[in-house]
């Protein structure tokens, strides 16, 4: 297998126009739905924006914010030297609460307002000693000669499926606020997704994702002048028993498999980018997303699915963009773009699997990892994984059909 190194282009190829114009013009979305990122990115919350083709266009946004207690200043102590670091504490806290409560009546309000447009729509609130919990399931529009509308129900949830538009809140409280003025008393989650495409095209109408092509266009970028590479080697064999791992410890932070049977054999070429400073990274960021678009849009109808995040950090460290099919052996293709000290990385493979620990690896045989003597330096091994350490979590699904 070739080693994988790739860059992005200083002159990007023109944007082509789909039968009904590019992408970002086709998932525009809803106004409202514009106007509510707008403002929770002014304050300061988590938007994260991705787009994908499985045969139909879709957008979806995702925000997160929290909700803390009405606020109450410290009591004073009388001791003038604590109770000024107090007051600045207060501060601090009271805009954070107003800011806090700002973004949810947003969302809320949107809610309500889409409500008053929606084809079907589902609301529902509990507000008992100070324990709230509130939810909103709202499905704007309906599909012409397309797939009809589902609604399916989980204990105080519904769902909505095969509409143009779908709006999901909810909020629920926080355990343990009571522990610190600071504490989250409750935690706001809102879901839009915008499938403009009436029906799914099938498999044989599809392309695969041009994998090579892609990495031609976007090889120069990361060759500019002030970007070094390190490149790190991850293999297993069958001695090394994939199964009997628990893949919630966080040891890894890509891993992927064939389906059935297992694939005793996996084998990980990976190369980390280190640009100079933030400056650059921005820059660089945005040069991929420029040139991931015009890509897209010159090549209508592959698999792709693209999160454009103007966050890139590697604790979080989310896919950028990656491809996916369903055969067999899937193949996919990664990008990973983050702030110094390691703000870039790529790994081509069929099957991937990646160390938590890649910010310093060297190489990593059958569970026995050797570090960059260079990388290392500066960043043990703990530290190199609690910086890609993000959240876990399993979906489980168990939804009743109301009609």
């Amino acid at each position: 297998m070739k080693r994988t190194v790739f860059a992005l282009c200083a002159t990007f190829i023109a944007l082509s126009i789909m039968g009904q114009g590019t992408i970002q013009q086709r998932l525009q979305g809803h106004p409202k739905i514009d106007s509510l990122v707008s403002e929770m990115e002014t304050l300061g919350r988590n938007v994260r924006v991705s787009y994908y083709y499985d045969g139909r266009l879709h957008k979806t946004i995702m925000i997160g914010s929290g909700l803390m207690k009405d606020y109450q200043p410290t009591p004073p102590t009388g001791d003038p030297k604590r109770d000024s670091l107090t007051h600045k504490q207060d501060s601090v806290r009271k805009m954070e609460t107003l800011r806090l409560k700002r973004a949810y009546d947003t969302m809320r309000r949107t809610c309500q307002q889409l409500t008053d447009e929606a084809k079907e729509s589902y609301s529902w609130e509990y507000h008992r000693g100070g324990v709230d919990s509130v939810r909103y399931t709202i499905a704007l529009g309906e599909y012409v000669n397309g797939d009809t509308m589902q609604t399916y129900r989980r204990n105080r949830d519904v769902f909505y499926y095969n509409a143009p538009e779908i709006i999901t809140f909810g909020y629920d409280p926080w355990p343990g606020s009571d522990v610190s003025p600071w504490r989250l008393k409750g935690y706001a989650t809102f879901r839009y997704e915008y499938t403009p495409d009436s029906v799914s095209k099938m498999p044989k109408e599809r392309s695969p994702f041009d994998k090579e092509a892609y990495k031609r266009l976007l090889q120069p970028i990361l060759k500019q002048k002030g970007i070094t590479t390190r490149q790190f080697y991850v293999y297993h064999d069958s001695t090394y028993a994939i199964e009997k791992k628990d893949w919630n410890n966080e040891e890894f932070v890509i891993r992927s498999n064939t389906i059935s049977p297992r694939q005793l054999k996996s084998e990980t070429w990976g190369t980390v980018y280190t640009l100079g400073s933030s400056a650059q990274a921005d820059t660089v960021l945005s040069q991929i997303k420029q040139a991931t678009w015009a890509f897209l849009n010159e090549n209508p109808g592959m698999d792709f699915s693209f999160n454009p995040s103007s966050e890139y950090h590697s604790r979080a460290l989310e896919n950028m963009f990656h491809t996916f099919d369903s055969k067999r052996v899937p193949s996919s293709f990664y990008i990973y773009v983050h702030r110094s000290p390691i703000p870039g990385s790529t790994t081509d493979s069929e099957h991937h699997m990646v160390p938590m620990e890649w910010q310093i690896l060297k190489s990593w045989k059958n569970g026995k990892a050797v570090y960059d003597k260079k990388a290392s330096k500066n960043l043990t091994p703990k530290q190199a994984r609690d910086n890609t350490s993000a959240s876990r979590s399993t979906i489980t699904r168990g939804y009743e059909p109301i009609d």
